[in-house]
């Protein structure tokens, strides 16, 4: 019995290591530089102005998703939890999923609330070169280091990588 929980636990931790690297991999062409900037100019689908939100001295968790992408439909609770914190700013990024009606009412289904800009051609999430989703892109409170990541994460994960951009 001992044999068979270690080799899962052995197979847990690779898989663990697996799906971190190839997170990593697919994130590495995702370009952070000028995304402070763009989102500057835009607002949320509640109409709040990103530049005021922004504006704080707090750690930002930008989330890139879809309401057509499954993995992302399994990550909604997550960011909705992260949204409830004071200590970040969570901002998501809804891409080709429609109309703000359309997101409203995605994200009422789902019983979730977190702030969302509606990238409806596009241009924000090809401007950071995003393909894969869902794509998170964390900021230190400077907005001058950053930690890119592609997949799934978990809560823990989100707040893990937080404290590694902490000043």
């Amino acid at each position: 019995m001992k044999k068979f929980i270690k080799e899962i636990i052995v197979f847990l931790v690779v898989i663990f290591l697996a799906t971190n690297a190839i997170g990593y991999y697919r994130s590495v062409s995702v370009k952070s530089n000028n995304l402070i900037d763009i989102l500057n100019t835009r607002t949320t689908i509640s109409n709040k102005s990103v530049k005021k939100l922004l504006a704080n001295k707090k750690p930002v968790v930008i989330n890139f998703w879809g309401t057509w992408c499954p993995v992302c439909s399994q990550e909604v609770s997550t960011l909705s939890a992260l949204a409830k914190r004071d200590d970040i700013i969570l901002l998501t990024i809804a891409v080709n999923s429609g109309s703000k009606k359309d997101i409203k009412e995605y994200m009422a289904k789902k019983g979730v609330n977190f702030l969302v800009i509606n990238d409806t051609d596009s241009s924000i999430s090809n401007a950071a070169n995003v393909s894969v989703f869902p794509t998170t892109i964390f900021f230190n409170a400077n907005k001058d280091k950053t930690i890119k990541d592609s997949g799934y994460t978990t809560q823990a994960g989100f707040l893990a990588r937080v404290k590694l951009l902490k000043d």
